[in-house]
């Protein structure tokens, strides 16, 4: 349960400006940069979701918005019923540890249930031990590793 005031909705074409500021943000946490053209992609994606996009947007009722989540809902080959891939997950640092990820979390879970998603699931770096924190009390924890093979 978050101790801050939130709704939490998908993205809507008034989140442009506010989505902007967190990507950066979230791109900088990770230590990358984006051509503008791909970020402009990523969020026409989510605003006209493509099939399987899901772009939400966590909403203070005081302050605004205060972080989004991008989630990629697909067919897995271990079960007919789809999976959900939680692929970026932000919140404004000023904001962190009042509930903003768990509730954005939740809400996807909710989702998911109601559409009757297999599982959630999703990575995060490894020293990134605050997001860890909170994942380890929302999910388990795997051992799989993963590898990546750029093309």
């Amino acid at each position: 349960m978050t101790d801050r005031p939130l709704y939490i909705r998908p993205f809507t074409a008034g989140d442009r400006a506010a989505w902007d500021e967190m990507w950066a943000g979230y791109l900088t946490f990770y230590e990358t940069s984006l051509e503008p053209a791909v970020s402009d992609d990523t969020w026409e994606r989510f605003l006209e979701p493509a099939p399987g996009h899901l772009g939400l947007m966590a909403l203070d009722e005081e302050i605004g918005p205060v972080g989004f989540a991008h989630a990629i809902i697909h067919p897995g080959t271990w079960s007919p019923r789809p999976v959900c891939y939680l692929e970026d997950l932000f919140v404004k640092p000023d904001v962190r540890g009042h509930g903003v990820g768990r509730a954005l979390i939740e809400w996807l879970a909710e989702r998911g249930r109601e559409e009757g998603w297999l599982r959630i699931y999703w990575q995060t770096a490894q020293d990134n031990l605050r997001a860890q924190a909170l994942y380890d009390k929302l999910a388990e924890r795997t051992d799989w590793l993963r590898y990546e093979l750029d093309l």
